[in-house]
């Protein structure tokens, strides 16, 4: 009978994690540094089975954190009651860990490069996964939410769409006249120069690069920020959509209730990755 019994859970526990999906930490080489790099995966519930190949969602976290935030967050587990609800195609998770370089390519690296590049050609060459720009998603919270629109505008050839969620949307450089604390500083200091270097900063804003967006080249976009954001970015947020606008690029903003942090994101995720479903090529 406890045999029996525990085959029964044994099994009960695989088909849930069948349901689920299954979700790995790995490693790549990288080019752009020179060095290795950590990665979460987290893979469709029918990956196990057949041959068929899959679009990939490139996540990129926030400052102060790693490629985990998208397992530690729950942001894995979303995804995967989207998997079981039918609202979002079965896809490839690939979340990148760029430490706290903005993803930027800067005296600290190329950190653009990895993801646009390094990250994109290790998983096409790794995991069975649909090739080219309408296979690939990029999605990015507060520092990697920055990140991800900037690549949107900067490089908007590799991904076919790109959600952020609370992204870095600052009218100027932070100051701790203004109130940045000073690990954060220590944090935009090392990636854009102290003090910072303002060519690299507007080389580098959205706000700034939305006004030259094509809107013939710029990938599907969606953003949405809390309105009570404590760094202030719903403002950034609305000046954002309102340079698109201005310049004609397609896109779809949200300002929802809430402060920045998992609380917000993990209520807005569901609609990013609904939206990135739509837009992929399976």
């Amino acid at each position: 009978m406890r045999r029996r019994e525990a085959l029964l859970t044994l099994g009960a526990a695989l088909l849930v994690r069948r349901a689920w999906g299954d979700t790995r930490t790995s490693r790549f080489r990288s080019p752009s540094l020179g060095r290795d790099v950590a990665v979460t995966v987290q893979l469709p519930p029918s990956y196990a089975v057949g041959n068929r190949r899959y679009p990939v969602l490139y996540a990129l976290h926030g400052l102060f954190e790693s490629h985990d935030f998208w397992a530690a967050r729950g942001l894995a587990d979303i995804l995967a009651s989207a998997w079981q609800e039918g609202d979002v195609p079965e896809l490839i998770v690939v979340s990148v860990d760029g430490g706290n370089s903005f993803f930027l390519d800067s005296r600290q690296g190329a950190y653009q490069d990895v993801i646009t590049r390094d990250a994109v050609s290790w998983a096409e060459s790794v995991w069975r996964v649909t090739p080219g720009r309408g296979g690939r998603a990029l999605l990015g919270v507060s520092m990697g939410g920055y990140a991800a629109l900037r690549i949107a505008l900067t490089v908007p050839d590799v991904f076919g769409a790109v959600a952020s969620h609370s992204a870095m949307l600052l009218r100027k450089p932070p100051t701790a006249a203004e109130g940045a604390s000073a690990w954060h500083l220590r944090a935009f200091h090392a990636a854009f120069g102290d003090p910072i270097d303002g060519a690299l900063w507007a080389a580098s804003d959205p706000l700034e690069l939305a006004l030259r967006a094509d809107r013939e080249r710029t990938p599907a976009l969606r953003f949405d920020c809390g309105a009570q954001d404590r760094y202030g970015l719903a403002a950034g947020h609305q000046e954002l959509h309102r340079r698109l606008e201005t310049r004609g690029v397609a896109h779809e903003f949200t300002l929802a209730p809430g402060d920045h942090g998992y609380e917000f994101v993990r209520e807005a995720l569901p609609a990013s990755l609904r939206f990135l479903g739509r837009h992929l090529i399976g």
